[in-house]
């Protein structure tokens, strides 16, 4: 297979201890959620390869996961100051490790990695929205601020990961690629689609509808005297000739 064809990238996932890097990592390796996973106590590979349909592309990712306790940051530059990709990641139920990626783990980024590498700001465990404490606006402009793809994700549910991944990957072949105008042409797409569905939908109802016989109502139709004489004068007419 051509070079310009496949890539073979080091992807690093970095972030505080319980936001999920490894369940993550896990469910778009193998499609698979772990509640009772371990905390990452040393640094793992996972190699995953995705193929881009839309421009032809492969890509190996060798992922990276990094152990977030406090005791481990010192030695986690060594993992990450050559990666290419660098997915930073909060859980959206704790203010903390997101102040932490601002604080701590971005200027650590910009420290020690290449100056182009591709930055990405995940906020995880969306299935757990209703207890989020980071409003999104603030996630997403931050985000914007330093440059990187922004995406929610929820390893539980599987939600929003291999769209993450999907857009790294464009990222990396394409350093001018714009994920939110594909996120917004995607949404035009849906919507369009479902709008079509609605409409097909309607259109057999009414259909069923005019197909219908209409039985009149006779619990109001009332029977005067004069109609069931006339009624029997008629059936001895019939029989009488």
């Amino acid at each position: 297979m051509s070079s310009d064809r496949l890539a073979d990238v080091k992807l690093v996932l970095i972030g505080e201890s319980g936001v999920g890097k490894s369940s993550i990592i896990k469910q778009f390796s193998a499609h698979v959620f772990d509640p009772d996973i371990d905390a990452s106590i040393s640094n793992k590979v996972i190699v995953k390869t995705l193929e881009i349909k839309d421009i032809k592309k492969i890509i190996k990712f060798n992922i990276w996961d990094t152990a977030g306790q406090e005791k481990y940051r010192s030695i986690a530059k060594i993992f990450y100051k050559d990666a290419k990709i660098i997915i930073l990641v909060y859980s959206i139920t704790n203010r903390d490790s997101f102040e932490t990626l601002k604080n701590y783990w971005y200027p650590e980024v910009k420290s020690s990695a290449f100056p182009d590498v591709i930055l990405a700001v995940v906020g995880n465990k969306h299935d757990l929205y209703n207890q989020s404490q980071i409003p999104d606006e603030e996630a997403k402009n931050w985000a914007d601020s330093i440059g990187a793809i922004f995406q929610f994700t929820s390893a539980k549910s599987n939600s929003g990961i291999d769209l993450l991944f999907e857009n790294l990957a464009k990222k990396y072949f394409n350093p001018d690629f714009d994920y939110k105008k594909q996120d917004e042409e995607a949404k035009k797409e849906y919507e369009m689609k479902k709008k079509e569905k609605e409409d097909k939908k309607k259109e057999e109802e009414e259909e069923q509808e005019e197909d219908v016989v209409k039985v009149p109502n006779l619990n109001n139709i009332t029977l005067t005297k004069k109609d069931i004489t006339d009624n029997e004068e008629n059936k001895k007419k019939k029989k009488c000739c």
